[in-house]
């Protein structure tokens, strides 16, 4: 049996575009990153036209897509403007979901699209780090794209 390639958990990460367009980065301080693809479907009760008392199979058809994303860790200084502006804008901006590094051409793979921010919270307690935690939500389509060699 051949041993899997797998990605270290560090390497799954949320790049959001910097003020250079097509320039993206990993905001710091955030130890967990979490990405869900979602399809919404419809239901149709099929019946079957010999029998129409047999109880009938559900069909299902795809009726969306959907992506949303979110991470947590420490609130580092360095990456509050970056969240904050990212969160306060009524534009979606540009980021990529990596698995494996950005700088990995052989085996590493992101998405990109359009996102918003949709929550931006900061926590903390006494005699503890600040911690961050954030959501974001596809705005339109994500694509799967290979990590390619600059």
């Amino acid at each position: 049996m051949a041993k899997p390639v797998t990605y270290a958990g560090s390497m799954v990460a949320i790049y959001l575009e910097s003020t250079t367009p097509g320039q993206f980065t990993r905001p710091c301080g955030l130890t967990s990153h979490t990405a869900t693809f979602t399809k919404n479907t419809t239901e149709v009760n099929v019946p079957d036209c010999d029998d129409p008392e047999l109880a009938s199979w559900i069909e299902r058809g795809v009726e969306s897509l959907d992506f949303n994303a979110s991470g947590n860790g420490v609130l580092a200084a360095e990456a509050v403007e970056v969240w904050w502006d990212a969160f306060n804008t009524t534009e979606s901006i540009n980021a990529r979901i990596y698995i494996g590094a950005p700088d990995n051409v052989t085996d590493g793979k992101y998405w990109a699209g359009k996102v918003h921010v949709t929550s931006f919270e900061v926590s903390g307690e006494r005699g503890g780090k600040a911690q961050a935690s954030i959501a974001i939500v596809s705005d339109g389509e994500m694509t799967l794209n290979d990590v390619t060699a600059p």
